[in-house]
């Protein structure tokens, strides 16, 4: 990925945030727009994503509409004319869709805010959904989808303590609480008895 992509990136998430922006991180990048999906022989149409919640296809032009900034950055990384509409939890609509690679991008829309939107890619292989990856979140704010089993996630500093917490309900998940770029060190994945299923560190 260019540079220029990655720049124009951090300058679009979300659009326009006055007081601070999402960062693209490590093998991360965050985005939306129109392309076309090509999914890898390994998910069948059935599981396009992976998880129980495979959602409703709508077109990727409706799912941040009027956020040019956005369409440009994902048509750079081949996200598709459709992306997956998974549900909305705590005010926060979830779209989800697999770039050209096979990589999960994901969508998020704060339907009663203006302001609050933006896309986050999972560049990394296997990637989401693995067994080394059961959560896919933004690194700032537990606002993603998680593998099916899991039943909470929680984001933890270096010695362990829990900054926030939060549950999962049909594979999503969103936080109010934000936690702000660089602060979490890992994001642990829950079942219902609160037992961690993973523990997965986020980028540096």
């Amino acid at each position: 990925m260019t540079s220029d992509v990655m720049a124009r990136l951090a300058a679009a998430n979300p659009v326009p945030a006055p007081t601070r922006a999402w960062r693209p991180r490590r093998r991360y990048a965050l985005v939306l727009a129109a392309a076309v999906v090509l999914v890898p022989a390994a998910y069948a149409a059935e599981r396009v994503l992976g998880i129980g919640n495979e959602g409703t296809a709508v077109p990727t032009s409706s799912v941040l509409p009027g956020q040019s900034q956005l369409d440009q950055a994902l048509q750079e990384l081949q996200v598709g004319d459709t992306m997956q509409e998974l549900g909305t939890v705590n005010g926060v609509r979830i779209y989800a869709a697999r770039n050209a690679g096979g990589h999960i991008c994901l969508a998020i829309d704060h339907v009663a805010e203006t302001y609050e939107k933006g896309v986050f890619c999972d560049l990394n292989d296997p990637g989401f959904p693995s067994a080394g990856q059961l959560v896919l979140t933004f690194p700032g704010q537990l606002q993603g989808i998680a593998a099916d089993g899991v039943a909470g996630v929680a984001f933890v500093d270096a010695d362990g303590n829990v900054l926030d917490s939060t549950p999962v309900t049909n594979n999503l998940f969103a936080s109010g609480t934000r936690i702000g770029m660089g602060v979490a060190v890992y994001v642990e994945a829950l079942d219902a008895n609160g037992t961690v299923l993973a523990k997965q560190k986020l980028a540096g």
